[in-house]
């Protein structure tokens, strides 16, 4: 289940479609097919060096190549967006920090999700849960691992599975 802690406003429809897609079930049914290599992705504690990143992995490019063999997650990307929307999933204390091309954005297929881990929000001052409502509304970039979210049964509203997580940075873009 997720907990809104900087809601974006959204039209009701929109809330209700996110509501009940993100909600469903109870359990996440992300989990169900969650491997243990999945969990060792989300759970990285190193951050990514230079060599390791995917420079063709922007915003626009991990919005129009969605498919789980375009991009590799054993690299990592530097992704430049505006945050549209900040909340905390209640069952890991993951902070998702939702970017998109522009800001205002309420059409979620141009929705990119990234996940600040509570490991990582411990590490670095910046990726605080305190800290990151500040950038509600800014251009940031997020540096972080690539990770395809397991599919599951029920349709997703976001723009693409892939993440950016565990976000290992983020700052404000001088745009």
């Amino acid at each position: 289940m997720h907990k809104a802690v900087m809601p974006f406003p959204l039209g009701w429809g929109a809330v209700a479609l996110c509501g009940a897609l993100l909600c469903a079930g109870g359990a996440r049914a992300e989990d169900e097919k969650e491997t243990p290599e999945h969990k060792a992705q989300k759970n990285r504690a190193v951050e990514p060096k230079q060599s390791e990143i995917d420079k063709a992995a922007t915003l626009d490019a991990l919005l129009s190549r969605k498919g789980p063999g375009d991009w590799s997650t054993a690299k990592a990307a530097v992704i430049e967006g505006r945050v549209v929307q900040i909340e905390k999933e209640d069952d890991d204390g993951d902070y998702h920090v939702t970017l998109a091309p522009a800001g205002g954005e309420t059409d979620t297929t141009k929705w990119l999700i990234t996940e600040v881990t509570p490991a990582w929000a411990k590490k670095k001052p910046a990726l605080a849960m305190a800290n990151l409502k500040k950038l509600h509304g800014k251009t940031v970039r997020v540096t972080g691992w690539l990770f395809y979210e397991p599919e599951h049964p029920h349709p997703d509203p976001r723009g693409t599975r892939w993440e950016i997580h565990p976000v290992t940075d983020i700052t404000v873009s001088g745009k």
